[in-house]
């Protein structure tokens, strides 16, 4: 109950303006009061005796202001009276002051660069119109199961039947190649409903997007990114209207995207946020009603939630299952998911999980700072027992060291700022490519906001205990004994809480830290499935206009493998229509083993790749079973296909993958199709889409036999790899000169990508750890260091008495190590329950990883050691006659 009153007292304090114009305000009416009392007493009624009373009183309301204004006035000189004096009083201590401030400063510095990327990729709207009104929808199906691309009957029907959402478009990003006077260049491309650019609410820098109601006939139109505007067309102004050839055919620019537009969308939605080119998508409905490769976007009507289209598009999708038996058999369902909510659904966690690990830094920050200013206010006691016997209340003194906590936030929070914006600069060198939206952070308005409010709060923390410590003390003893007082067990109770929370919160840090860093140990250990090392790797994209069939691509390419394969240094050469870890759109599919139904198989999915016929040797992948694919596995062999270990060990339990037939699907001549083919080889699994997770099980199948015009190459090199993209390019060249290369990277580029959110993770979370320990060792040191220091006439008693050394020295040890015990007893109950909701961030691991755990309890318990050392040893050399003489 003490608490809550003295915690209520110091509230009060903020409000004191206020309540000195009420007091005055009392006043005034009880001076009225009297003189109307005074007149009826000489006989007259009430209202004369008001009137007489108002008569009196006249000019009483300028008075009043005047009393209130000089009152106010004092009130704010007295507060910069108070400023003054712990300005003087901070600078005559510079040392506890350079170390408050420091530490809160590393406190403000980890808040200020984390709450900038939480700002920037959780908190701030997207950049579009009303972006609260946009939302993904995706399409379920029974076959290839949630989070599902659409068909463009599956959009036009949603188009139509819906009533609650205002528009709905849609998109896919492939790849295509600009040729012409200038070098030939292959960009990502998106082909996109009429309507998808305009329903974003972007305004072009130059001329103007696709219109909802444009057709486009003979010849098509293009709007550009503003990048390619500058490096391809040199910002020409008039670049709208004009005809540029593009995959063979000739476009007309229609206008140019803003400088800093991008498409915000889910990973795996494979959207990504630079999109060079869009192209207007031909009429939906005439689009193949189960070729699912189209990403939807609406937007909602307004005051329509995301619930309502929900229950909207569940409506609608009865009505295509009832309409389409195709649907039907697929059990057609919708999500919607907020596109804001939906961008960041993956990244959130780790985000979350990073903003609290800042915040537990401020914290021990901030219980550090209190056991300073604690421990400096003990030893001022003869100061505020001065003070107090002056007259001062405990309100005035409370508000003395309250400023004190305001100046030192003040000057901590301004230099936190500061390393916070330094930070900041090399977590963006840190940053994953999931964190598109990073180009925005910086140290805006909100940011600033929240730092002043956690300054605030800071204030109110560190300034509480020793707030409190003022109200503890006798006036007479304080005075006599100049502030040597011995320490009461309720004085000593309040450090150790200090210090067992110090050490609780640094113990969960280290454990969050400790299961970071070796989930990134073990991502590092993981063999993705091929040698990454000397392996080039490049992209190609064959046109349809010269290329118009699989004859056509697959002499292309046999012949260009050759010649890479005659560059020298060159060991051997592939090429696969997906490369691993890229994040070119995805090809799953269901297949079908031999005896088992359409029905029945519905379910079984798995990633297809057109692979050539050295792709599997050239990445070093490993031949489990059976063999690779060779040169009877061309267009006019038997259709076959090797298999991974995953899909062999779920298909087959227990048998032999080899020989076995499944029916999968082949794309021949613009469309797929399925066909039965013959498992010839079985290889380890490639880790296609993340290193820490593995999806589907995969199919290979031979180039020839499903010729895709888009493929990745691989060259496996006997020299660095990059010492061969000029030989590379001038032999395509020389090829054909239309045909651009992109992509001209070694594929331990892709794997670094790839590590690199858990190496994000491990770095900030190592670094919250480390701030962790030093804070802890810092704040343990202090605490006994002041002990020792209060109880030194204790200690010469006691080695007067016969103690040794080292009994001092076991003596002033185990007081801080038993309270190092306790902070790590409920650290660990405290870690065991944080760490299960760290589950998701963790690979390789339990979220119980014994080695983690027995690691940060011998750091911490190292810590505390370090702290308690020095300490105790100045205690056990002190010389006993010395000490008692000095007290």
């Amino acid at each position: 109950m003490k608490w809550i009153t003295r915690t209520a007292s110091l509230f009060r304090l903020l409000f004191r303006k206020q309540r000195l114009e009420d007091q005055l305000d009392d006043e005034v009416r009880a001076c009225f009061d009297l003189l109307t009392d005074r007149y009826r007493a000489q006989g007259m009624s009430p209202s004369e005796a008001r009137r007489a009373a108002r008569v009196e009183f006249e000019g009483t309301e300028q008075v009043k202001e005047q009393v209130r204004d000089a009152r106010v006035g004092a009130g704010v000189e007295s507060l910069l009276r108070d400023l003054r004096y712990a300005i003087r009083a901070l600078g005559r201590s510079k040392g506890f002051t350079a170390v408050t401030v420091i530490t809160l400063a590393l406190g403000f510095g980890v808040n200020t660069a984390i709450f900038s990327v939480v700002y920037a990729v959780l908190l701030r709207p997207l950049p579009y119109a009303q972006p609260e009104q946009l939302a993904l929808i995706w399409s379920n199906f029974h076959s290839s199961g949630p989070r599902a691309p659409s068909s463009g009957p599956i959009v036009r029907e949603i188009q139509q039947r819906s009533r609650l959402l205002q528009e709905v478009a849609g998109i896919w990003v492939g790849t295509g190649t600009f040729t012409g006077e200038a070098n030939p260049e292959q960009v990502k491309v998106a082909s996109v409903t009429t309507n998808f650019l305009s329903m974003l609410g972007v305004k072009p820098a130059v001329g103007r997007v696709f219109l909802p109601e444009e057709k486009f006939g003979g010849r098509p139109a293009i709007v550009i990114s503003y990048g390619l505007w500058q490096r391809r067309f040199g910002g020409d102004p008039n670049i709208a209207g004009k005809g540029i050839p593009f995959q063979g055919a000739s476009l007309t620019i229609l206008g140019v995207m803003p400088q800093d537009f991008q498409l915000h969308f889910p990973q795996d939605s494979n959207v990504p946020p630079i999109v060079d080119a869009y192209v207007p998508f031909g009429d939906l409905a005439r689009f193949p009603r189960t070729l699912y490769y189209i990403r939807m976007l609406a937007r909602m009507k307004p005051g329509v939630t995301a619930a309502q289209a929900q229950e909207d598009l569940n409506s609608v999708a009865a009505q295509v299952r009832a309409t389409y038996t195709e649907y039907s058999a697929e059990n057609l369902t919708f999500e919607v998911a907020p596109l804001q909510r939906d961008t960041t659904r993956e990244i959130r966690p780790t985000l979350i999980a990073l903003f609290a690990g800042a915040g537990l830094v401020l914290l021990i920050c901030c219980v550090n700072s209190a056991n300073l200013l604690l421990a400096r206010a003990t030893g001022r006691r003869k100061e505020i027992a001065v003070r107090a016997s002056l007259g001062a209340s405990n309100g005035r003194i409370v508000r003395q060291l309250l400023v004190e906590g305001f100046v030192l936030c003040t000057v901590a929070g301004t230099v936190g700022v500061a390393l916070g914006w330094l930070a900041l600069k090399a977590l963006l060198q840190l940053q994953p490519d999931y964190l598109a939206r990073l180009g925005n952070v910086g140290l805006n308005a909100p940011v600033l906001a929240f730092m002043a409010v956690a300054a605030i709060l800071s204030v109110l923390l560190i300034g509480l205990a020793p707030s409190l410590e003022s109200f503890k003390f006798d006036l007479i003893e304080s005075l006599r004994d100049g502030g040597r007082t011995s320490q009461t067990p309720a004085r000593r109770g309040l450090r150790a809480a200090l210090i067992v929370s110090e050490v609780t919160l640094g113990f969960i840090l280290v454990v969050g830290a400790g299961l970071m860093i070796r989930t990134f140990e073990k991502i590092q250990q993981v063999r993705p499935g091929f040698e990454p090392q000397r392996l080039l790797t490049f992209e190609i994209d064959l046109p349809g206009s010269r290329y118009r069939n699989d004859v056509a691509r697959a002499q292309f390419v046999k012949d260009w493998e050759q010649q890479l394969a005659a560059i020298p240094g060159v060991e051997s050469v592939g090429a696969i229509s997906h490369l691993p870890l890229d994040d070119y759109p995805n090809w799953y599919s269901p297949y079908r083993p031999e005896g088992v139904s359409e029905n029945e198989s519905a379910a079984l999915l798995a990633d297809h790749r057109a692979v050539t016929i050295g792709y599997l040797r050239a990445m070093q992948t490993r031949l489990l079973e059976g063999r690779y694919f060779d040169d009877r596995d061309r267009n006019s062999g038997q259709r076959v296909v090797i298999v991974d270990e995953s899909l062999a060990r779920s298909t087959w339990p227990g048998q032999s993958a080899v020989g076995k037939k499944i029916e999968t699907e082949h794309f021949s001549n613009g469309g797929f199709k399925p066909g039965w083919t013959e498992v010839v080889g079985v290889v380890e699994h490639i880790r296609h889409h993340s290193i820490s997770k593995q999806l589907r099980g995969e199919i290979y199948i031979p180039f020839e036999q499903s010729s895709r015009p888009h493929l990745s190459y691989v060259l496996r090199t006997r020299v660095e790899p990059l010492s061969l993209a000029d030989p590379v390019r001038d032999l395509l060249r020389q090829r054909d000169r239309d045909l651009a290369l992109s992509k001209l990277r070694p594929m331990t580029m892709y794997m670094d990508r790839a590590k690199s959110p858990a190496r994000f993770t491990a770095v900030l979370a190592a670094i919250f750890g480390a701030l962790a320990l030093v804070l802890a060792a810092i704040g343990i040191y202090g605490v006994v260091h002041y002990s020792v220091s209060r109880r030194t006439h204790e200690m010469g008693v006691r080695m007067a008495l016969g103690a040794s050394a080292s009994d001092v020295l076991r003596l002033v040890l185990r007081e801080g190590l038993v309270l190092t015990a306790i902070g790590m007893a409920l650290g660990l109950a405290g870690a065991l329950a944080v760490s299960r909701s760290l589950q998701g961030l963790i690979y390789g691991i339990s979220s119980v990883d014994p080695l983690t755990y027995a690691a940060a309890l011998l750091v911490i318990a190292a810590a505390a050691i370090l702290g308690c050392w020095r300490p105790a040893r100045l205690a056990a050399r002190s010389n006993p006659l010395d000490t008692i003489r000095t007290e």
